[in-house]
């Protein structure tokens, strides 16, 4: 039987790793909504970007009704305000605000869920596991796209968008010892055809080709992918939001049977694992009788 960090078996349920991807990523609530409705334990979430963000609200016990309609009324000025500097094109400190107002924990060890964010370190181009303390700076960190967002100063360290090293964090999510781990993908290209016509849709998709071939190192960490249809959703088609819900939600109802598959097959390991440690138990008991 497969064990987590440490040894412990796993506990039942699912991990999701919650991609980036900007107004994409509300495509992570029609998943989540699925699975809520089938009663698919979810036993640990790793976030990037947006994954972070939805990823934490959920994690905190906020309804997901609730955080359904906070994203369709979001649009971009309510977490960012556009800031010419050295460093980036706007400032992300407005997030700050909405999460205090939307999740319902301010540090990671109030969370009723396991949940890490990610993020990438400047300085030595690393992924960064976030999952202590304070979540507003983790998560303002996590969602720092390089070019539009300036950097976030996060103790010594200079950190960006997680998506850049880990797009989905499936290797996070299978750290936190669930009996599968769900990849959710979102992509981060821009969604409109031709060439680019500004300096974000530029960095977006240098960013998104690199991404491309970097793909394989977390897929063959998870055990199922998920991959929603909203690849003509722009990455600030926050008005679009029920789009994405759909697209979560439909992708998921389709992987529902090899989602109990996968659960069915773990439940019955661990019963396995459980009744022939008891045999070898009885086994040694009787040798010393």
């Amino acid at each position: 039987m497969r064990r987590g960090k440490d040894g412990e078996n796993l506990k039942p349920g699912v991990a999701l790793a919650l991609g980036g991807g900007f107004a994409r990523g509300f495509a992570h609530l029609g998943v989540l909504q699925v699975l809520e409705q089938n009663r698919v334990p979810v036993a640990g979430i790793a976030g990037t970007s947006i994954g972070s963000i939805l990823g934490a609200a959920y994690a905190s016990g906020v309804p997901l009704a609730e955080i359904v309609a906070v994203c369709r009324s979001i649009r971009f000025r309510d977490f960012a305000r556009w800031r010419l500097s050295r460093l980036g094109l706007a400032s992300n400190h407005k997030l700050a605000d909405l999460i205090a107002r939307v999740i319902r924990a301010e540090t990671f060890e109030e969370l009723l869920i396991p949940f890490v964010a990610v993020a990438t370190d400047l300085g030595n181009g690393e992924s960064v596991i976030l999952g202590h303390g304070k979540l507003s700076e983790a998560l303002r960190a996590s969602c720092a796209y390089p070019g539009l967002f300036e950097p976030v100063q996060f103790g010594t360290r200079c950190l960006v968008d997680g998506g850049l090293t880990s797009l989905v964090p499936a290797r996070e999510a299978r750290t936190m010892a669930a009996s599968c781990v769900i990849g959710v993908s979102v992509a981060i290209h821009d969604g409109r055809p031709g060439d680019p016509t500004n300096v974000f849709q530029v960095v977006a998709r240098a960013v998104s080709a690199v991404q491309k071939h970097s793909s394989e190192a977390w897929e063959a960490q998870a055990d199922l992918v998920l991959r929603p249809d909203v690849q003509d959703l722009a990455w600030d088609d926050f008005a679009r939001a029920d789009e994405a819900f759909a697209a979560g939600a439909e992708v998921t109802r389709r992987a529902l049977p090899r989602i109990q598959q996968l659960l069915s097959r773990q439940a019955r390991r661990t019963v396995l694992q459980k009744e022939f440690s008891q045999r070898s138990t009885i086994s040694i008991t009787e040798a010393f009788q």
